[in-house]
């Protein structure tokens, strides 16, 4: 039985065997699309970066916008700035933050909070499915998705605040919650898309950013309601973080995630150990070492450990191939990338 991509990536989510092992990717890779046919891409033209998408991939992300203008730099009022490289964009901290104008702007974020929300527009959503669909085909384009609000970045002016002002960034952190909750229930639909992507980075090589018992307090009674949520319209849950998240993946498992992404091996998390522990409980969305295989090895190399990532990784379905850093970019010689494509492509049918 052939699959459509989106058929095949909801198989794996739901625990059945597809066709072959779909391939998940944030492709941002200018040789990539050279090849593909689609050069040179204008800014702004999602048409033509979500047909290549759909030329390579089962399951792709949001761009939120890109290509972008490379070197254009917007100024905002509080003085930060947003920094845009064509596929990327970098907001950048007021100058002279100090830990009294934090303080404000902390206290300022509480009272736009508390203050009632604008209600978002699920007719909208939908006509933007309509759009998107113009070009995606078959491919499950994510179109719908989230965060969970946590206490601090990795900032030191991040994390005093938080250590000199608990109460009152975790008073943020719950009105960020509950609004978020609160839009989810208008706008969480499965006709948008059948699968959501909650994204928050928790860790970093080897180690959390955060205390365990943090994470148990503050962030995984949030991931758990807005999985029950995303359950609850019939839509599937894909959760990213980069790091290894190794120490706090039974937590993963009771919110009920469906996916987890990326499986960052170079940070520490071992795909062998995760599959014996986790594969019948979540799906495997990544898992091929983006730097040592896909960014330094040669093509014999990546044909090899993405062989081995099926072998290992989709015995018995629950994988969805992809690198282990969330995204494909030039980093990673074009040769390297295709290979990674094509050898899936043919091998990774069961």
């Amino acid at each position: 039985m052939a699959y459509t991509p989106t058929e095949r990536v909801l198989a794996v989510l739901n625990g059945d065997i597809p066709d072959r092992v779909p391939i998940f990717e944030y492709l941002i890779h200018e040789g990539v699309f050279t090849k593909l046919g689609y050069p040179d891409m204008a800014p702004g033209d999602i048409g033509s970066y979500l047909k290549a998408c759909a030329e390579c991939l089962d399951i792709s992300h949001p761009t939120v916008g890109a290509p972008f203008i490379p070197g254009e730099v917007v100024v905002h009022e509080d003085g930060s700035r947003s920094v845009y490289e064509k596929w990327m964009s970098w907001e950048i901290a007021p100058p002279n933050l100090t830990e009294e104008i934090m303080l404000q702007n902390l206290k300022n974020e509480i009272e736009r909070l508390e203050a009632p929300a604008p209600k978002p527009d699920l007719n909208k959503l939908l006509e933007d499915k309509k759009y998107y669909d113009q070009f995606t085909g078959d491919m499950l384009y994510i179109s719908q998705g989230t965060y969970t609000a946590i206490p601090y970045d990795n900032t030191e002016a991040s994390i005093l605040l938080y250590a000199d002002h608990p109460e009152l960034v975790e008073r943020r952190m719950a009105l960020e919650n509950k609004r978020e909750l609160e839009r989810l229930q208008i706008v969480a639909n499965k006709e948008v898309c059948p699968v959501a992507m909650i994204w928050v980075d928790i860790a970093y090589k080897n180690r959390l950013f955060y205390p365990p018992d943090l994470l148990e307090r503050l962030f995984f009674p949030q991931l758990h309601a807005l999985c029950d949520l995303y359950h609850s319209r019939g839509i599937k849950v894909i959760f990213h973080s980069d790091g290894d998240c190794t120490e706090v993946m039974p937590s993963f498992v009771k919110c009920g995630i469906d996916g987890f992404n990326p499986l960052e091996i170079s940070a520490g998390m071992d795909m062998e150990s995760f599959k014996q522990e986790y594969g019948k409980k979540i799906a495997i969305v990544g898992g091929l070492d983006a730097v040592g295989v896909l960014g330094l090895g040669s093509v014999d190399h990546v044909v090899a450990e993405t062989k081995r990532l099926i072998d290992i990784g989709g015995a018995g379905g629950g994988l969805i191939a992809a690198s282990a850093s969330g995204q494909i970019d030039d980093s990673m010689p074009t040769e390297n990338v295709m290979a990674f494509f094509e050898t899936v492509w043919e091998y990774g049918r069961y």
